[in-house]
């Protein structure tokens, strides 16, 4: 699957302000992959709010109903 960069810059751009740190580690981790052996990315363990709790729980069916996009489609 080939991701134009603006595509990235797009979803960057819907980052909440609260998860930047995270995604920055994360970008910086695949970055820097060859530099390193291990990528050590640690785990966000805080409990669910509701509305993730609800947005899980309706990805789930999601999943289950096979309603998804595919990305490719969504941006051809």
């Amino acid at each position: 699957m080939n991701i134009r960069k603006e595509d990235l810059h797009l979803l960057i751009d819907l980052v909440n302000e609260k998860d930047t740190k995270l995604v920055y580690d994360l970008i910086r981790g695949v970055i820097e992959k060859n530099n390193e052996k291990d990528i050590i990315v640690e785990a966000d363990n805080s409990p669910l709010t509701e509305k993730e709790k609800k947005l899980l729980k309706q990805a789930e069916i999601d999943i289950e109903n096979e309603d998804l996009i595919d990305w490719d489609d969504s941006h051809a």
